[in-house]
C-alpha cells in the first residue's frame, strides 16, 4: 500500500512539473520569436511541450520548433513562414488557414491535422506523416512531399502545381484527381496512388493518368 501511495505521489509530481514546464514554454514563445530561438540554442536537449497550446493568428516566423510537441494545438491562421518544424508532433493540430510557406516540416507528424486552406508553398514535407490530414483547399505549390505518407488525406480543391511526389504514399487519398496529378512536378514508380487513379509511368517525370471508378461506386 505504501508503495502504491509513493508511486501515485510521484505521478502527481511529474504531472505538475510537466504542466509548469509547458506554461513556461508557452509564455516564452508568445514573448518573442527571437528570445525563443535564443532559449532553444541555449537548451538544445529540451523538447518543448506545447501540447494543446492556443496560438491562433500568432506570428511565429522563423521560430525553431524542431521536435516540439504541438499535438492538438490551435494554430489556426498562425504565420510559420521560414519556421523549423522538423520532426515536430502536430497530430490533430488545427492549422486551418496557417501560413506555412517555405517551412521545414521534414519528418513532422501531421496525422489528422487540419490544414484546410493552409499555404504550404515551397514547404519541405519530405518524409512527413499526413495520414488522415485535411488538405482541402490547401496551396501546396512547389512543396516537397518526397517519401511522405498521405493515406486517407483529403485533397478536395487542393493545389498541387510543381509538387514533388516521388515515393509518396497516396493510397486511399480522398478526392484526388488526374488534373491534380498532371500538375505536379515529379513522381516515380515508388509513388502509390488511390484505387480511383490509374497512373502509368512512361519515362522520367512522364506519366499518364486515368480516373477509374472504385468497385463500390459501380
Amino acid at each position: 500500500m505504501r508503495i502504491l501511495v509513493q508511486v501515485f505521489s510521484f505521478l502527481i509530481f511529474l504531472s505538475l512539473t510537466t504542466n509548469i514546464h509547458a506554461l513556461e514554454h508557452v509564455s516564452l514563445l508568445k514573448k518573442s520569436v527571437q528570445e525563443w530561438n535564443q532559449w532553444r540554442k541555449q537548451n538544445p536537449k529540451v523538447i518543448p511541450n506545447l501540447r494543446g497550446v492556443y496560438l491562433r493568428g500568432t506570428n511565429l516566423k522563423g521560430a525553431n520548433l524542431q521536435k516540439a510537441n504541438l499535438q492538438e494545438a490551435t494554430l489556426e491562421q498562425a504565420d510559420f513562414q521560414w519556421a523549423n518544424l522538423e520532426r515536430a508532433y502536430l497530430i490533430d493540430a488545427d492549422l486551418n488557414g496557417a501560413d506555412l510557406r517555405v517551412t521545414n516540416l521534414r519528418g513532422a507528424d501531421l496525422r489528422r491535422a487540419n490544414l484546410r486552406g493552409a499555404n504550404l508553398q515551397k514547404a519541405n514535407l519530405r518524409g512527413a506523416g499526413l495520414q488522415g490530414a485535411n488538405l482541402k483547399g490547401a496551396i501546396l505549390t512547389e512543396a516537397n512531399f518526397q517519401g511522405a505518407y498521405l493515406n486517407e488525406a483529403e485533397f478536395h480543391f487542393t493545389h498541387l502545381q510543381n509538387v514533388n511526389l516521388e515515393g509518396t504514399d497516396l493510397q486511399e487519398a480522398e478526392h484526388l484527381t488526374c488534373n491534380q496529378i498532371n500538375s505536379v512536378k515529379s513522381l516515380n514508380k515508388e509513388t502509390k496512388f488511390p484505387d480511383n487513379l490509374e497512373v502509368k509511368i512512361t519515362g522520367k517525370n512522364k506519366w499518364t493518368c486515368k480516373e477509374v471508378k472504385k468497385e463500390n461506386d459501380k
